[in-house]
């Protein structure tokens, strides 16, 4: 009660009181504020657009909120020299929902991009599981809603603007949902980039010369505050493959305990640290096991097998949904245990391609190596 009547003190006061003094310097033509609101880092999600917009010389400011690791007092005070910040600026860009900009309404001059974080529309959030036990309630979602000062969204596909609509609570009449790519994808079609990220597996501390490289990027299960990896992927079962396969596991990062591996098995299987990132992995690996994790958008640019390991997803489907029918969306075989999941490894030559690359065109067209660019164009930044 007392939290609740707290933010509606912050939100409803003290935040548009604040945005209201800030938004009457002049507006600054070639001021960017990026807005990371999990890490202490640049991510990749706003990285080339970053390094573009200092190549022409904007004035580009960072504000690292670090939500999940700080008190309530402190993401206040990182929030309100935020809006301090953001007050003249010309460009804002998000890759996660955030309520501060539910709060106050924007100047017209300012123009508020969400690139998101993740490629495609796989399982549901937002508005699309208010209610659920994964979700917001809607009330809530209405009264702090940041997606109401959306100017635009970029997004991978033609195909899923209309989940982001959905998730967002915005019109289709709106146009603010753009399939013009995710900037983030840029690099995997940079040779340099993927020669990096090749070289980054040489920090293992196993060797992959002479293997092939099988990687496990599953999603979290539950909330984000209680995360938990996947309980049923069972490493033993895979001991035939010790002279032919390395396998690589990279845990979601709200997930805390990784998946435990036996001391037997560390010379041909391990977790992937924070040194080696997601994109190293999906560049470098030969195949790819998931399950209900957006990655699969990025891995279907790499032309490679993926198979989903899908052993809880009826009560996954109860928790979160789909955007999609699962079985019949997903561009590789899903297996529902381990037999099923080593099965499909042994019979990994006969992999639908053909499949794969109808996924690909109709989710990820939008990404082809320019969407940084575009997503540049469409702003008039250059």
């Amino acid at each position: 009660m007392f939290r609740s009547i707290v933010k509606r003190i912050v939100f409803g006061l003290i935040y548009p009181c604040r945005y209201k003094i800030s938004s009457r310097k002049k507006i600054n033509n070639r001021k960017v504020v990026f807005v990371e609101t999990h890490e202490d880092y640049i991510t990749d999600n706003f990285k080339l657009l970053y390094e573009e917009f200092k190549k022409l010389g904007y004035e580009v400011n960072v504000c690292f909120l670090k939500v999940s690791s700080s008190s309530w007092g402190t993401i206040i005070k990182k929030s309100i020299k935020l809006i301090d910040d953001i007050g003249d600026a010309s460009y804002i860009f998000l890759d996660e929902s955030n309520s501060l900009f539910g709060s106050f309404k924007l100047r017209e001059e300012t123009q508020l991009i969400q690139l998101w974080h993740a490629c495609g529309a796989f399982k549901k959030w937002g508005y699309s599981v208010a209610d659920k036990s994964f979700g917001d309630d809607k009330k809530s979602l209405d009264r702090y809603s940041g997606h109401r000062n959306y100017s635009l969204v970029t997004v991978s596909g033609k195909e899923v603007c209309w989940a982001y609509e959905e998730a967002f609570g915005l019109s289709q009449e709106s146009g603010i949902v753009k399939p013009l790519g995710v900037s983030r994808t840029d690099m995997y079609f940079d040779e340099g980039y993927i020669n990096k990220a090749k070289n980054h597996l040489s920090n293992l501390p196993i060797d992959v010369k002479g293997k092939q490289i099988i990687t496990y990027l599953p999603t979290f299960r539950g909330s984000i505050d209680k995360a938990k990896g996947p309980d049923c992927f069972d490493i033993k079962s895979f001991e035939k493959y010790r002279d032919k396969y390395v396998f690589l596991i990279k845990n979601h990062p709200f997930v805390k305990d990784g998946l435990a591996i036996p001391k037997d098995f560390q010379d041909f299987c391990v977790n992937a640290g924070a040194d080696i990132t997601i994109e190293d992995l999906i560049i470098a690996s030969d195949i790819c096991i998931t399950d209900y994790s957006s990655v699969v958008f990025e891995y279907s640019l790499m032309n490679k097998p993926i198979i989903f390991f899908a052993y809880d997803i009826d009560e996954y489907e109860k928790e979160r949904g789909f955007y999609y029918s699962y079985k019949k969306f997903v561009p590789g075989p899903v297996c529902d245990n381990m037999k099923e999941l080593v099965d499909a490894i042994d019979n990994i030559d006969k992999f639908d391609y053909e499949r794969l690359n109808h996924f690909k065109e109709l989710y990820m067209n939008g990404c082809d190596g320019h969407a940084t660019k575009r997503i540049l164009d469409y702003i008039n930044a250059i």
